[in-house]
């Protein structure tokens, strides 16, 4: 299981708030959202949740290093893409 800290969020009302966590919540492989961390389910990662963990992370500016780990040789190629916005953020200091 995969923790993201959700606590360095800052929202700008509460409906800002609430669109955060209803996307998460809709995320299949985020199991359980509580004491301020998503718990992802790595088992459940395809890549359209991947996808969508990424632009989550990034629209609400949280910290996607641990999404590293779920590289695999079956996402490699567009996952590990130096263009792609996410990539600093997580193997921009491997």
């Amino acid at each position: 299981m995969i923790k993201i800290d959700t606590q360095p969020v800052v929202y700008y009302s509460q409906l800002d708030e609430d669109h955060f966590f209803t996307w998460a919540q809709e995320i299949p492989c985020v199991k359980s959202i509580d004491q301020g961390y998503l718990h992802i389910d790595e088992t459940e990662i395809d890549e359209e949740a991947l996808r969508d963990l990424l632009a989550l992370l990034e629209r609400y500016q949280l910290s996607a290093k641990s999404l590293a780990d779920l590289c695999t040789p079956e996402n490699e190629l567009w996952f590990k893409d130096r263009n792609k916005y996410w990539y600093d953020g997580i193997f921009g200091n491997f």
